[in-house]
């Protein structure tokens, strides 16, 4: 989508500047705060709707942290609203 509003925008000489994001990594290892980082976590990639550089839409979970760490997330996301 972002190739085609660069030449669209070429096509008229018009600036342009995209923001197409990333894919920023949420990394949460063993020894965090694990219900503060469950309860944190959807409001990294959600909050100003997701339209933000450093949105962070992957969650790296160590894997001896991983199954409390979604126990916390699962309802800290249906919280979202």
């Amino acid at each position: 989508m972002g190739k085609r509003i660069m030449a669209g925008c070429a096509a008229q000489v018009k600036r342009c500047t995209l923001e197409l994001g990333g894919k920023s990594a949420n990394v949460v290892f063993a020894d965090a705060d694990l219900e503060r980082a469950a309860a944190t976590a959807p409001y990294a990639v959600f909050d100003n709707a997701g339209q933000d550089c450093c949105a962070r839409s992957r969650i790296l979970v160590e894997r001896g942290a991983y199954d409390e760490f979604m126990e916390r997330f699962e309802p800290a996301v249906k919280g979202v609203v």
